[in-house]
């Protein structure tokens, strides 16, 4: 089977970083700020996203350098609350993730077949390759984009009375 990038994740990956301003930057900041059950406000999930991207990047580029090289796990918690992103102010966040997807998304483009089949070993999910990485980047932000869209609903949901039966 041959290792191909899903129908659209390229441009997933690129329209991520708008599809997030559409979706928060208009909104009250009780809105953006109301938690999930898990305890995460749409801001950190921005945060979060934008906190990961050069993380997935530099993940291509190892795997284009290096020849079947070691990507580690990392905590992605842990790694955010170091960041110090969680604290920012979502519009600082949505410039800065749109800064930093514009300029290295379109760079996947330019990626060949070869490229895109070129492996590496992630210490906990085992052989991937670039291909199989970049879908992944895919998935967990249309994850998000959907965590945040649970996570909006929530404040007008409390207000719909009896229409909550729907």
């Amino acid at each position: 089977m041959p290792i191909t990038l899903g129908p659209g994740t390229l441009e997933v990956i690129a329209s991520t970083p708008a599809v997030l301003r559409a979706l928060t930057a208009s909104l009250p900041e009780a809105i953006v700020e109301a938690r999930d059950g898990d305890g995460w406000s749409a801001r950190d999930i921005v945060a979060h996203l934008l906190d990961r991207w050069p993380s997935q990047r530099d993940r291509v580029e190892k795997m284009l350098a290096e020849a079947n090289p070691v990507i580690l796990d990392e905590p992605e918690v842990a790694g955010l609350e170091a960041s110090g992103l969680r604290h920012r102010p979502l519009m600082w966040l949505l410039d800065e993730f749109e800064r930093t997807r514009a300029a290295e998304a379109d760079a996947f483009r330019g990626l060949s077949a070869s490229d895109l089949a070129r492996p590496g070993q992630h210490s906990v999910a085992g052989p991937i390759t670039i291909a199989e990485l970049l879908n992944h980047v895919a998935y967990h932000d249309l994850l998000h984009v959907q965590q945040i869209a649970a996570t909006l609903a929530r404040v007008p949901n409390a207000g719909r009375g009896a229409f909550g039966m729907f």
